[in-house]
């Protein structure tokens, strides 16, 4: 297997997502993906479960899951069931512990906070290592993009937390320092780092940022600033798009977003402060309970093919991490990738990440 280089730069990532419906009745208990079939025929496609994160199926908006389940199908007369339980990886690890089957072969969506996560409440292996010689789009990956340096996550996609904000009423904020001015008082939303990804990504940011013996004070000015704290992206997007807060943390490819649904971009501005943003990178990783190796590597090698990442990064909104994939214009366009990537690295999430949440949850948010 090739060498790569594992990102360890210092800077920021979020606990969440150890949340929507599911493609088939995971909310009653109901894991199975059985298609009705009865004894004795003959000739049925076979079928690939897949787990996932609910918008990157049904988002309100638009997504890539329901495109890659037609093409997926149409090419390989495969059935793709896409699993998208309420908790996310938490189903599957609270099944694992329970000794109950797993039906899903893969999971898409896997970030670092995740197998961190995984690994503090798991006992054994949820996930195995992927043998990338059987992936013949794997060689294009960027190393830059490679975040397990135990080979069980295989890069998908990746963008930056960054800060959008209204720029019809309120100026550009170029440092987090900006954000604990006069103007900003009561107007700026993020997420709660124990519950989404854009919270934890901000919050790992503040601590490269400030470090750990003064990130804490940070957060304490912006609690006293009236930032606004809210369950997740959604409820804080949902506010940004009413226009209740001109000012939220999110994603520095909003644009890409905007631009889609004809939004007015004089409002949708992204600011990178200090010309920095935190790295979201996410995998695709198999479960340690598969049983279709032949299938699951397919249906990996096919996520990685330039075309179906020129998808993703359109639907999704989010940047490819095969290099030959041809870009898609109005990511090409709109897109911002910040000048400094911020990023903490496995081993030192691995240290630090659980004492990091509880700190905070009691220093600042059981303060108010």
């Amino acid at each position: 297997m090739r060498r790569r280089t594992f990102l360890t730069t210092s800077g920021a990532l979020a606990t969440a997502g150890l949340a929507g419906c599911s493609a088939i009745d995971v909310e009653n208990g109901n894991g199975s993906n059985e298609t009705g079939s009865t004894e004795g025929s003959v000739d049925e496609d076979p079928v690939l479960t897949v787990g996932t994160y609910s918008s990157f199926v049904d988002a309100p908006s638009d997504s890539p899951g329901e495109w890659i389940k037609d093409e997926f199908e149409d090419r390989y007369d495969v059935e793709l069931e896409w699993e998208f339980p309420e908790q996310e990886l938490n189903y599957y690890a609270e099944r694992h512990n329970e000794g109950v089957d797993i039906e899903a072969e893969l999971y898409v969506g896997v970030r670092p906070q995740n197998l961190v996560r995984v690994e503090e409440r798991v006992d054994g292996d949820l996930f195995t290592t992927t043998d990338e010689s059987a992936l013949s789009n794997a060689e294009d990956i960027g190393d830059e993009y490679y975040f397990d340096p135990h080979d069980r996550a295989v890069p998908v996609f990746r963008s930056h937390c960054g800060i959008v904000y209204d720029g019809r009423n309120v100026e550009e904020p170029e440092t987090f320092d900006d954000l604990l001015g006069d103007q900003y008082e009561g107007q700026i939303a993020l997420s709660n780092p124990h519950d989404s990804t854009t919270g934890l990504l901000f919050f790992l940011w503040t601590i490269d940022m400030f470090g750990e013996d003064d990130y804490l004070d940070y957060w304490s000015d912006l609690m006293d600033n009236d930032v606004r704290v809210l369950n997740s992206w959604d409820d804080v997007y949902t506010q940004f798009e009413s226009e209740d807060v001109p000012v939220v943390v999110s994603y520095t490819n909003d644009r890409v977003y905007a631009s889609r649904f004809g939004n007015d971009l004089d409002k949708h501005q992204v600011s990178t402060l200090h010309n920095q943003g935190y790295a979201n990178m996410a995998g695709m990783a198999r479960f340690a309970d598969g049983t279709d190796d032949e299938l699951a590597h397919q249906f990996m090698d096919f996520i990685l093919e330039p075309e179906v990442q020129a998808v993703i990064a359109e639907r999704n909104v989010t940047g490819p991490v095969n290099e030959t994939t041809e870009l898609p214009e109005a990511y090409a366009e709109y897109a911002i990738q910040p000048d400094e990537t911020v990023f903490f690295g496995y081993d030192e999430l691995q240290d630090n990440l659980t004492g990091w949440l509880d700190e905070w949850e009691r220093e600042v948010w059981g303060g108010n």
